[in-house]
């Protein structure tokens, strides 16, 4: 065995297998490859299917012309029945004719010489054949490794999504004439959206609701200290700036030059009192209706968390008989229609227009916005949406 010109695979020699019913071909193609390569042989196709099954060649050196079962039916069997298709098979037939030539390579061969054929061609097309077997089999090993890194990657992916479940709100304050309902349908596994509705004090409720730049576990992780921060802050019944002005802190030292920023309304609603003090920080306008009356949408009034120190000067709304408040995320109205993108305004309008006639499903997002535009949205973004609706009893 000459090292030196030999391919090796796996550290294992290469087998080739050589088909012909001609026992003086046979041994010729063996003198000539024995050297470089493991040299098994069959007479004729059917030999040919029992010693590929025990050796696994790596090429296959093919007469097309043989009795009982030609080259042509070994090829069908190899490719078609057993199903494989990484054994270099090379058709070794002594008619020049092209349509023979065709047909050996349109049913599944790689390479073909004709008879009588140079020993130097006949090693360089096997000694490419086995090198073409070795690469396919290092990006399968590349593949699968990265198969396996994928897997673990998504496997982590799946706990941080469960665990994100686990932070969304299960129980709601009772409060009596007090319905809300939410809408949330992360992109991904991982979310950047959150959302809250938790008691502060009795008939008090803060409300809060974010969005994080980007997708997945680095902006879920960041929604997860988001929301830890206004729990635990409001657990302490803090005033709502103090808590904003805690979590924009926290995200400055934690973010830095990163970026992420985070998207935030939040509300304390004192149905004692009638009375609404909120901010925005860079999010989408909330919807508000107060005693049956449609104002003007919240804006934001300070930039997106993260940046830099911000001042949170509270706003304030009354009301006596009645609120609703529709608070939402980008990924809502961020939706292709053709070429273009849906845009904040028109749903503004359209929810605007079913809070009017206290007909908002968030169930039926899709269809509302289909009914709508004539466009059924595939949203790309995480999707999250809450509806407060209070009447006094």
């Amino acid at each position: 065995m000459n090292e030196e010109s030999s391919v090796k695979l796996g550290g294992e020699i290469p087998k080739v297998l050589v088909v012909d019913d001609s026992a003086t071909m046979r041994n010729f193609l063996i003198r000539v490859l024995e050297d470089d390569f493991d040299v098994v042989t069959a007479s004729d196709g059917v030999e040919c299917i029992d010693r590929y099954k025990d050796v696994k060649p790596s090429v296959i050196l093919l007469d097309l012309m043989m009795p009982v079962m030609d080259g042509f039916d070994v090829i069908e069997e190899i490719r078609n029945r057993i199903c494989d298709q990484e054994v270099i098979i090379i058709v070794l037939t002594g008619q020049d004719e092209q349509e023979i030539k065709a047909k050996a390579l349109n049913s599944g061969a790689n390479d073909y010489l004709t008879k009588p054929f140079h020993v130097v061609e006949l090693k360089a097309r096997v000694g490419v054949a086995v090198r073409q077997v070795l690469l396919t089999r290092q990006l399968q090993a590349a593949n699968s490794s990265l198969q396996r890194a994928y897997n673990i990657i998504d496997d982590e992916v799946r706990l941080v999504a469960r665990l994100q479940d686990k932070l969304l709100p299960t129980v709601v304050p009772i409060i009596d004439g007090l319905d809300i309902k939410s809408l949330y349908r992360p992109s991904g596994r991982a979310s950047g959206d959150y959302f809250d509705v938790f008691s502060i004090d009795e008939g008090v409720v803060r409300v809060v609701m974010a969005d994080v730049s980007g997708h997945g576990p680095q902006a879920a992780f960041i929604m997860a200290i988001v929301r830890t921060l206004f729990k635990a802050d409001g657990a302490e019944k803090s005033p709502l700036d103090h808590s904003m002005e805690l979590v924009n802190t926290h995200l400055l030292d934690l973010i830095g030059k990163d970026s992420y920023f985070v998207t935030l309304f939040a509300a304390d609603i004192d149905f004692n009192k009638g009375e609404m003090r909120y901010l925005s920080a860079g999010h989408c306008p909330a919807i508000v209706m107060l005693d049956g009356e449609m104002i003007e949408p919240l804006v934001a009034m300070v930039p997106p968390l993260g940046f830099f120190p911000i001042d949170c000067g509270l706003l304030e709304c009354r009301f006596s008989t009645s609120l609703r408040l529709f608070l939402f995320t980008d990924g809502c109205y961020e939706w292709r229609m053709g070429s273009d993108f849906f845009s904040l305004d028109p749903f503004m309008e359209i929810i605007k227009e079913r809070l009017e006639s206290n007909s908002l499903n968030l169930d039926s997002i899709e269809d509302l916005l289909e009914d709508k535009t004539g466009v059924r949205p595939e949203f790309d973004d995480d999707v999250t949406a809450l509806l407060l609706n209070w009447t006094k009893v």
